[in-house]
């Protein structure tokens, strides 16, 4: 998925009036752990570019923090982190 993409999908979900906050934080969870895998596979392989990927993180973060919540990461707790 292109910057541009996770851009406006995160837009989406923001702006769907429809959908209750903690739908929201879900949707926007998947998302952000998604693209820490494709991050982690960035690191490890040559395979897949990293362009990008850390703007994508911080657009969803910012949509995570204006609903007052923060992604939690495994390697958030840990010596080794991306």
């Amino acid at each position: 998925m292109s910057s541009q993409d996770v851009k406006a999908k995160v837009d989406e979900i923001m702006s769907d009036a429809s959908l209750p906050v903690d739908e929201k934080v879900s949707r926007l969870e998947k998302m952000y752990q998604d693209v820490r895998q494709e991050m982690r596979a960035a690191t490890e392989s040559s395979m897949v570019t990293d362009n990008d990927i850390g703007d994508e993180l911080q657009d969803i973060e910012k949509a995570l923090a204006s609903l007052n919540h923060h992604p939690d990461s495994i390697e958030d707790g840990g010596a080794a982190t991306l």
